[in-house]
């Protein structure tokens, strides 16, 4: 095999403490924007397998001149740094760029726990990351942090996108993007960001065969307080608290493009917030490639826009998050301003019944995500929640083949820049993790499956221990009812 071309750009994905996860949608929009500015690069997708030789040989075929690292999950803390330590070992002449919603919001720490990072890009990166590509000066660099002669430097953010024109997702050739395209595709790959320390699987998520992220809009109109990219924190790191969407006819030629690299399967996570009518239209568009989607909503679903699902794929999953099923605690936090749209639990049983009628005849399939230990959560609050879930697998059986994975309780768990990190004592919670370097030796934890402090958090009234032991009993529940 001949030596293919150099690239100038090298995107690594991080693996998931020993697992194989997904590309980020924040690299597929760059890599292409740098594409359509003529700037190739490559996305090279990390697993647990050596991963300072698999560093060396991608650096050694690819021959970049820029190394960028995703870290916008604080999961990812250690295996970046370790690859930076890696690329700077295969080439100590290559720049290596973080960014992301962590790398963001430690970019200070960050610095001064290791000198393999040359920038960290904050916020949105697309204009920053193309006029760096030019000037290789982070001066020169919108939104850039770095060090300069042992001081750390860090510019405001400037450059915010409040548009999504003219952005793309997906090319022709996937394999132009991706590296080993059609292993990323056929690997089974985790959505799960944060595993516990548990003799029991309290939470595995796994994708579908040939499944891909459609990137749909960036951003959120809601306030959650346990979300890092919440309003709050998106206010906060990308200067940013909204929600905004791609023009419809972008988001349609991904897909199509993605469909003829071998994707049977979408995956959306994101919206509907106020804007039904734009998922309405796209899936009427993309109705016509005939493919699988799993929908994540973000808030509930009209019945109008559950038809549309089902009448616009071959095959469909949907999955809600409720968070709790306690209608006085979800109602408290909303009031607060820490929650989503409130409804009640019986306009989800509603949308539920929509989704049985729509989709039982062929197959489809419900996921339900609760949260236990939520801020003032009490005891009655959370058997409303395990009552809720049973009478759920009781009721539709058909729409939960596999209850003990598809209704899920999971613990509270610390994100840098919630709400709940950035003002603990409001919630009655307690940070057992505040710096970089806790989320570093955390994730570094997950090697060895011996994590001394699996959420990060605890409640003035409920132990890290006692929240997880609800996760668990959950679970119990669930699979015994």
């Amino acid at each position: 095999m001949g030596h293919l071309p150099d690239v100038d750009v090298l995107f690594f994905q991080p693996a998931i403490g020993k697992q194989y996860g997904i590309i980020s949608l924040g690299f597929l929009s760059l890599s292409a924007y740098l594409r359509k500015h003529g700037y190739d690069s490559r996305i090279i997708v990390l697993a647990d397998r050596d991963t300072e030789d698999l560093v060396a040989k991608k650096m050694q075929q690819f021959r970049p001149r820029v190394a960028c690292i995703s870290l916008h999950w604080y999961i990812h803390c250690y295996e970046a740094v370790k690859i930076a330590d890696a690329v700077k070992k295969a080439n100590s002449e290559v720049k290596v760029v973080a960014g992301g919603h962590t790398s963001t919001y430690f970019n200070g720490q960050i610095f001064e726990f290791t000198p393999s990072i040359d920038m960290i890009i904050k916020g949105d990166g697309e204009k920053p990351l193309l006029d760096y590509m030019a000037t290789q000066d982070p001066e020169k660099t919108e939104n850039a942090s770095y060090m300069k002669d042992g001081t750390f430097v860090s510019k405001p953010i400037t450059y915010r996108q409040m548009t999504l024109e003219n952005l793309s997702a997906a090319n022709e050739n996937m394999n132009e993007m991706v590296d080993e395209w059609d292993r990323y595709l056929k690997t089974v790959r985790v959505r799960t960001s944060a595993p516990i320390s548990s003799e029991k699987k309290v939470e595995e998520i796994e994708t579908k065969p040939s499944e891909f992220y459609l990137y749909v809009g960036k951003g959120c109109s809601y306030n959650c307080c346990f979300c890092g990219t919440s309003k709050t924190g998106s206010t906060r790191i990308f200067a940013r608290g909204i929600s905004i969407f791609r023009p419809l006819e972008d988001v349609v030629k991904d897909a199509k493009n993605l469909k003829d690299n071998g994707v049977e399967s979408l995956f959306l996570d994101f919206g509907p917030f106020t804007a039904e009518s734009y998922f309405h239209k796209l899936f009427d568009k993309l109705a016509e490639l005939d493919v699988d989607i799993t929908f994540l909503p973000w808030n509930l679903p009209s019945n109008e826009l559950i038809s549309k699902v089902g009448e616009s794929f071959r095959n469909f999953e949907i999955q809600i998050s409720p968070d709790s099923g306690s209608e006085s605690l979800r109602a408290r936090l909303c009031q607060k301003g820490y929650h989503k749209m409130f409804y009640p639990n019986a306009n989800l049983v509603k949308s539920v019944e929509k989704i049985a009628e729509v989709g039982s005849s062929r197959g489809a399939q419900l996921f339900l995500w609760f949260i236990c230990g939520l801020p003032f959560e009490t005891e009655k609050d959370y058997q409303e929640t395990v009552e809720l879930s049973v009478s759920m697998k009781k009721r539709f059986p058909q729409l939960f083949k596999s209850p003990q994975d598809q209704l899920n309780c999971v613990p509270l768990r610390l994100t840098p820049g919630a709400p709940i990190d950035l003002f603990p004592e409001k919630f009655g919670m307690r940070r057992l993790r505040s710096t970089f370097k806790d989320y570093y030796e955390y994730c570094k934890e997950l090697k060895t499956d011996k994590i001394e402090h699996p959420l990060g958090l605890e409640r003035e009234d409920l132990s890290e221990a006692e929240i997880i032991k609800r996760a668990v009993d959950f679970k119990d529940a669930v699979v015994n009812a």
